[in-house]
């Protein structure tokens, strides 16, 4: 990945933190590492930012908070800076709020997720929220499909992105990292 585009322009440059997740469902790998993995991927392939994954930032500072001050500090050579946190990633029964739900609605399932999203421009002598935004994303699992172990289809196997859990968390990176990037790219035009 190129900090400049062809024509010699500089490509906006992007520090990504990774994402915090507030939830509690369980899976033996970190929903954290494999959607902000999957989130940094899809904006770095749209070649239009030049994006940088941040591991770690000041766990005792508060993406969230008013305070944006430590931003300018911590992300020192970034233009914007992206924070997303997981806030909901639940498995649900699809009949649920029914009156009379339907066989197959029994046994069916919603996957309802929603991420927080803020970004925050740097550029500035303080820096300025550009997009702060609740994500919500909810994938119908129908009955006829086999309850997939997660332990034995893990995240990065082919079976795992064929899986039910694997195929809503694309579509939920791919919606995240279409608003980032039309946010960032209006905001860099500014």
């Amino acid at each position: 990945m190129t900090r400049y585009h062809e024509d010699g322009r500089a490509k906006p440059a992007v520090a990504i933190a990774s994402m915090i997740d507030t939830t509690s469902f369980d899976v033996p790998w970190s929903l954290s590492e494999e959607l902000t993995t999957m989130v940094v991927k899809r904006i770095a392939d749209t070649k239009s930012i030049f994006v940088q994954s941040i591991d770690d930032f000041s766990s005792s500072k508060n993406p969230f908070a008013q305070d944006l001050s430590w931003t300018k500090h911590e992300f020192a050579g970034q233009e914007f800076v992206v924070f997303m946190e997981l806030v909901q990633h639940d498995l649900i029964p699809a009949a649920k709020g029914k009156k009379k739900p339907s066989s197959t609605q029994e046994a069916a399932n919603n996957l309802n997720m929603a991420v927080r999203l803020r970004v925050i421009d740097l550029r500035g002598h303080t820096p300025k929220i550009v997009l702060q935004e609740l994500v919500k994303e909810s994938y119908y699992i129908p009955r006829s499909l086999l309850p997939t172990d997660y332990n034995r289809t893990t995240w990065g196997s082919e079976d795992y992105r064929a899986s039910p859990m694997g195929i809503a968390h694309a579509q939920l990176a791919q919606e995240i990292s279409a608003r980032l990037n039309d946010y960032i790219l209006l905001a860099k035009s500014r």
